[in-house]
């Protein structure tokens, strides 16, 4: 199980990363870009998706004005899978950089489908022949989705992967390998035990 000991360096190591977070937002534009670039393909023809800042702006004939989203909204759950692995105790540095570029890259291509698919749906809900609401519709069920797929990854993860092998590690040290010696194998000729 996590011990105390584990426990605060995992707490300490979170604490610091997430001060690197303040680091990202020089990266979140560079991200955002390849993000609309790729999503946008994917959307109709008539509509465009595009970076401005941190923002994702989408633009359609069907829009009235223009719809920007928060980016940072999407690498909340970015951050926070980069957070928990690197954080975590009793990972190597190897698995620890393979968790970490294949949460980022899984991380990378449902970001893509997600923009894509909102933008389709913000398309859908701005038409004349969807029910009034649907636009509200569809932005809560992005918020939710968003809100719920990190912190669901990232409980797999510990649950499946980590914590398994932390208790695994905690066992071994509590539970050192020794050599099987029987007691009938420490008395000797005479039939006494040895002390």
């Amino acid at each position: 199980m996590l011990g105390t000991p584990k426990l605060l360096t995992f707490a300490f190591r979170a604490l610091v990363l997430l001060l690197f977070v303040i680091l990202w937002l020089g990266v979140a534009r560079e991200y955002n870009q390849a993000l609309a670039r790729l999503a946008g393909r994917m959307l109709p023809d008539n509509a465009v998706v595009w970076e401005l800042g941190v923002e994702i702006v989408y633009e359609s004939p069907v829009f009235s004005d223009k719809v920007a989203i928060d980016g940072l909204t999407l690498h909340f759950g970015l951050i926070l899978l980069a957070v928990l692995v690197l954080a975590a105790v009793g990972i190597g540095l190897l698995p620890r950089l393979a968790w970490l570029v294949g949460m980022m890259s899984g991380a990378f291509v449902v970001h893509v489908g997600v923009v894509a698919i909102l933008g389709r749906g913000l398309i859908w809900a701005a038409q004349t022949d969807s029910p009034e609401s649907s636009t509200r519709f569809v932005l809560s069920l992005f918020a939710v989705f968003w809100g719920l797929v990190p912190p669901a990854v990232g409980g797999i993860w510990c649950f499946t992967y980590w914590l398994p092998r932390l208790r695994e590690t905690g066992r071994q040290r509590l539970n050192p390998p020794c050599a099987d010696v029987s007691l009938e194998q420490q008395r000797p000729d005479n039939g006494e035990p040895s002390l």
